[in-house]
């Protein structure tokens, strides 16, 4: 009589031979674990990766810079920002302008700040090549606490 453990087990209230895995078998079934999570992860990634600006994305204040970082734009482009409700801002100055509040289109209701190049402006064109620009914003309950924000553009000459 054999008083070993038994080659027959339990399945689903029948009795049946299971598959004993082998070292082998568990190997593949691990490295298949390994490139099938790898895949997914790396699918993700590339998917959410890209052209994501990761301190835009971060940032609870900012919605959207005019133009977006790294953009290429005409040198009438609009430069300001676009804030989240309750948050209020000006542009401090574009390409080491300073740019006067009157001459900013600060639309609260908007929450958006934005200045446009042109005649008799602090800017009248936008100067080609690589353009930086600063916004400061602030939260409106708060409004002694402010941030910057700055990022730079490419202006087509």
């Amino acid at each position: 009589m054999r008083t070993g453990p038994s080659p027959y087990h339990l399945v689903g209230g029948v009795v049946g031979s299971l598959p004993r895995v082998n070292r082998r078998n568990a190997l593949v079934i691990s490295v298949l674990l390994a490139l099938g999570a790898g895949t997914l992860t790396g699918a993700i990634l590339v998917t959410s990766g890209g052209d994501d600006d990761v301190e835009l994305d971060s940032n609870p204040a900012v919605r959207e810079l005019l133009p977006p970082r790294d953009d290429t734009v005409i040198s009438q482009a609009n430069v300001g920002a676009i804030l989240s409700a309750g948050w209020s801002g000006e542009i401090l100055h574009i390409g080491g302008t300073q740019i006067p509040l009157d001459q900013q289109r600060i639309e609260p209701a908007l929450n958006s700040v934005i200045f446009r190049p042109g005649d008799g402006r602090a800017l009248r064109r936008l100067p080609p090549g690589e353009v930086c620009a600063t916004v400061r914003y602030w939260a409106v309950r708060t409004p002694d606490r402010t941030s910057t924000i700055d990022w730079c553009f490419r202006v087509d000459g």
